[in-house]
């Protein structure tokens, strides 16, 4: 009878509580919501790992995440803003486009800055990425990780592309930032910022006559229906930074911020593999079932057309890309 009673009064100061205060019991505490956010279509590389983490962390209890490709939640930069502004979502975005909060961290998405996908392996543990992510939070934005490989970016064209000139008048989709859009106008064509969801529209009606892209989007977005010729100029190498805001981030346990932090690092790590094992199959498939011409240009052409741009302030946001590079290839290890 007692602990009848006791179960009674327990629920009617909750019910009380509630009504009053609007306090929530701690037992009936609600999963933590988050959204991750892509702009690739379903099937692209970078989409199928935030699936996979949404799955992880889903798995552990306490999280309610969905992950949204194909631009649901608006663009790259859009989505960003709302992170900053405490939304509970992460975004995809990249080096180039987080040079307008840290210029100096925009160097890794420049031209040429590296051969192999190796070079890559050791950037979280350097020095200068440390001091990069102190910066980010000084903007309201948590780097999350940057090891979520999107592959190399190449010419998507109706026009065999061997050499810069080939690229002349031509109008080509590339990002909206000072890295991509003077990048691409250096390596001779007419730079072109669209939302990704335009563009496969966008060639179709020729306000454009192709783009920039890695494999994996190439094909998933189905630019291949489109664009008969892909040259592989491997011109920038593109690497999703996953971040999210301050705000929301700091909002969360502990234990949640260790859960999102480890569990990002280790599948968009785990997810490099799936990225080069696809590049290659997207590629002989785009070749030999949808009849795209696949070239491999003078690349070392396209590099000397950019090399000035280090020294660019237009391009750097001011940073000194010069001495960064130095820097950053020392701690990289690389010669």
């Amino acid at each position: 009878m007692k602990r009848t009673i006791g179960v009674l009064m327990f629920v009617a100061f909750s019910v009380f509580a509630v009504a009053l205060w609007g306090v929530t019991p701690v037992h009936a505490a609600a999963p933590t919501k988050l959204t991750l956010c892509g702009t690739n279509g379903v099937g692209d590389t970078q989409s199928m790992a935030h699936e996979e983490l949404a799955k992880r962390l889903n798995a552990l209890g306490g999280w309610d995440v969905t992950a949204m490709v194909s631009s649901e939640m608006g663009s790259t930069d859009d989505v960003t803003e709302q992170a900053i502004n405490g939304a509970a979502v992460t975004s995809a975005s990249d080096p180039s486009r987080l040079a307008s909060y840290v210029p100096e961290f925009g160097i890794l998405m420049m031209p040429y800055l590296f051969d192999d996908y190796a070079q890559l392996d050791t950037l979280m543990d350097t020095e200068i990425y440390a001091q990069w992510k102190e910066k980010f939070r000084e903007h309201g934005i948590v780097l999350l990780t940057n090891n979520c490989l999107t592959g190399w970016r190449n010419w998507v064209t109706n026009r065999e592309i061997k050499t810069p000139a080939d690229l002349k008048g031509l109008k080509i989709r590339t990002m909206g930032n000072a890295i991509a859009t003077n990048s691409v106008n250096a390596m001779g064509a007419i730079a072109t910022p669209m939302n990704q969801s335009e563009c496969y529209n966008a060639i179709t009606t020729k306000v454009i006559d192709g783009g920039e892209w890695q494999l994996p989007t190439i094909y998933s977005s189905k630019f291949y229906e489109v664009c008969k010729n892909i040259s592989l100029s491997r011109h920038f190498l593109l690497t999703g930074s996953i971040v999210t805001g301050t705000k929301w981030f700091d909002s969360l346990s502990d234990v949640q911020q260790a859960q999102l932090s480890e569990n990002a690092v280790q599948t968009y790590k785990d997810n490099q593999k799936i990225v080069i094992e696809y590049e290659q199959k997207y590629l002989d498939e785009m070749e030999k079932t949808y009849g795209v011409k696949v070239t491999t240009p003078d690349r070392e052409a396209f590099k000397k057309a950019t090399a000035h741009l280090y020294s660019d302030k237009a391009t750097t946001g001011g940073a000194d890309y010069e001495a960064i590079r130095v820097e950053l290839y020392k701690q990289l290890g690389i010669k």
